[in-house]
């Protein structure tokens, strides 16, 4: 499906052809919004359009709840200080120049609006642009109720609309507690993933992933919604907690592994408790630890089984163990620090 919307947008690029067209500031009719409908802006633009100089207009591009747009960015900036400026509700701030790609996209997410700003200054340098603006339906999201013992977790792959997976609405009993499980994978992205606070039917408030990548995220309610609108291949996933299950540690955090080594750290030397949690997730049914370095005095240090709650089970004690590779079995499974820092490397199986 996220190809297929790159070969349509491709299509609508060359069916329109070429030609001189006069730029203008007009923005998208209401009425245009139309999930599977192409917009071409500067309106009915066939081609990238030639851009005078000191111009400066803002394109507003709003859609409404429950439609998402893939936008196509054309540019043909040429000047140094030709830019067009890109600004969405979630604040995200992006700067398109002569010195970034011919073709740029962005998504706008339902019920919200991303601004365009082209400006040119007084020197004519030919510079031109053309947005292609392609109106989608978004699908209606799987909901999951999450008890207050229970774990939820979802690999950003398969949150991926455009790649015909479903949005996920998770309620539970009490306020959601979310993090990232990011691998260190070089390619992994979260930009184009979003959390909603609440649904679609109310969206307390938008965030985009990469917000949470250095600190957990508390709902406001006890209702969260996740969407991907990126299409490229992650290792990583996103972890949901009841909070009662994160307020028994000073820290809840959450840690991907996929084929290569990757270094857990974790500190629990300080705060009230001197207890740290991290639930690990991996892109396999099994995890190989590698080795651990504990500095002393360590009181405890296990992996235990998923979801954290006082019925877990230990799977292993590592201030009992002196030779690795360990394997773990599993494919979800908590680390437990009191009293204790220690580095832990660690690879799918």
């Amino acid at each position: 499906m996220a190809y297929l919307v790159r070969i349509l947008l491709l299509i609508a690029v060359l069916y329109s052809g070429s030609g001189v067209f006069a730029l203008n500031c007009s923005q998208i009719p209401s009425a245009d919004i139309i999930p599977g409908r192409f917009i071409f802006i500067p309106d009915g633009a066939s081609s990238r359009t030639q851009i005078p100089p000191n111009w400066d207009c803002t394109y507003q591009i709003t859609v409404p709840p429950l439609i998402y747009a893939t936008i196509s960015l054309e540019n043909g900036l040429q000047g140094y200080n030709d830019v067009i400026i890109v600004r969405d509700e979630q604040g995200t701030y992006t700067m398109v120049s002569s010195r970034s790609a011919p073709t740029v996209y962005f998504y706008v997410f339902p019920n919200t609006t991303t601004t365009f700003q082209v400006s040119t200054k007084s020197v004519d340098m030919k510079s031109s642009f053309r947005l292609v603006v392609y109106y989608q339906r978004m699908p209606n999201a799987t909901v999951t109720q999450m008890t207050s013992s229970s774990l939820t977790y979802f690999e950003l792959n398969d949150l991926q609309v455009n790649s015909d997976k479903l949005p996920q609405t998770i309620q539970a009993l009490e306020n959601i507690s979310l993090s990232i499980a990011a691998s260190g994978y070089s390619s992994d992205v979260f930009d184009n993933y979003f959390v909603i606070d609440g649904d679609f039917s109310q969206q307390n408030a938008v965030y985009r992933m990469t917000s949470f990548l250095s600190q957990n995220y508390i709902s406001s309610g006890n209702t969260l919604t996740l969407v991907g609108l990126d299409i490229w291949n992650s290792e990583s996933s996103v972890v949901l907690t009841p909070l009662s299950q994160t307020q028994q540690f000073d820290s809840l955090t959450s840690f991907g592994v996929y084929f290569n080594e990757n270094q857990l750290k974790i500190d629990a030397t300080t705060g009230g408790r001197q207890r740290k949690a991290v639930t690990v997730v991996s892109m396999t049914n099994a995890v190989v630890i590698l080795g651990v370095e504990m500095t002393p005095p360590c009181t405890s240090l296990k992996a235990v089984s998923a979801p954290l709650t006082s019925s877990s089970t230990v799977l292993l004690d590592f201030t009992a163990v002196t030779d690795y590779p360990r394997n773990i079995t599993e494919k979800v499974f908590g680390i437990i620090a009191e009293n204790c820092a220690a580095t832990l490397k660690m690879m799918s199986g």
